[in-house]
């Protein structure tokens, strides 16, 4: 079942992220300049793309595939970093296809060395860590994902350090009411945006609900206009006194159903991840708490069919 498996590639977390720095750190990566990267993928590779982009305080930049591959002039003498997983998405191989002659460097970020996209790139970042076989919600490729491009950025830390929050997100989801029509918005400011794609990303993939990720600043606006107070659920991730935190005070005293995900001011990288496994464990939880056996996205065998066609 998809939610089991998903339950052990989080918990392989513990054990893998750290293996797999270790391995980064005395892998020979080549020196390059942040504001020499474009970084590149879809779904929560995107979300990675967008990590990158911020961790590099913007210096590197990230796109989606398909508007880069139409406006392919723009990695004119750069270095291009092109996320995914499986290595086999057709606009990522087509991507790297046409910038052979045009990118400095193309760099495949992928756990499939001999995946088509690798086959296309100068050169392969491997992504390594255990998987179950049984197709489920991302967790562990995206964590190691983000160390991947943390490491292209030169800003791996000494040591990685994950810290699950099962605790936390069981109560989250227990105190939510159980709605079908429920939907949620998560938002944050430079990292905390990329992790909130992912997770409005976990909840369309594993619950089969609406969610979306917005910037703090973008919530006041049209946005705010359309968020039931009874049904949706506000997520702010935030890293101490910024606006996420503002905007969820401001809500909570409105009435509105907020959530915060805080962790301390550490390193960000360390940060980064814990927050992303809070996010993986609150979407897991929830989908316990329903009684789901297989994540939404998998048991809508005609939808994943089409989802298939249009990516592959």
């Amino acid at each position: 079942m998809s939610i089991e498996a998903m339950e052990e590639e989080i918990s392989n977390q513990t054990q893998d992220l750290p293996t797999f720095a270790s391995q980064l750190r005395i892998k020979h990566l080549p020196k390059l300049q942040p504001s020499t990267l474009i970084f590149a993928g879809s779904g929560d590779s995107y979300a990675v793309a967008v990590f990158a982009q911020e961790l590099s305080r913007r210096e590197s930049v990230a796109s989606d595939p398909y508007e880069l591959l139409t406006n392919i002039s723009r990695i004119r003498g750069k270095n291009l970093v092109i996320i995914s997983v499986s290595g086999r998405t057709k606009t990522n191989i087509q991507l790297a296809r046409k910038a052979k002659r045009m990118a400095k460097e193309t760099i495949a970020v992928t756990a499939n060395p001999e995946s088509p996209l690798a086959k296309e790139c100068d050169q392969t970042l491997q992504l390594k860590y255990r998987t179950t076989g049984v197709l489920t919600s991302g967790t562990v490729s995206f964590t190691t994902s983000l160390l991947a491009c943390a490491s292209l950025l030169g800003v791996l830390p000494r040591t990685v350090q994950v810290k699950t929050a099962l605790t936390d997100t069981v109560r989250w989801a227990t105190n939510l009411k159980q709605a079908s029509e429920r939907s949620f918005l998560f938002i944050g400011s430079g990292v905390n945006y990329a992790l909130s794609l992912y997770g409005a990303a976990k909840i369309n993939e594993v619950l089969g609900a609406k969610a979306e990720a917005v910037y703090p600043e973008q919530l006041g606006h049209a946005k705010l206009f359309v968020i039931d107070k009874k049904r949706d659920v506000i997520a702010s991730i935030s890293s101490g006194r910024d606006k996420a935190m503002e905007r969820h005070k401001s809500l909570r005293r409105e009435g509105f159903r907020g959530l915060m995900l805080m962790v301390p001011r550490n390193n960000v990288i360390n940060r980064s991840l814990q927050i992303a496994v809070y996010l993986q464990q609150f979407a897991f939880a929830l989908a316990k708490k329903g009684r789901m056996k297989e994540c939404a996205f998998v048991a809508d065998r005609k939808r994943l069919a089409l989802s298939n066609r249009m990516i592959y």
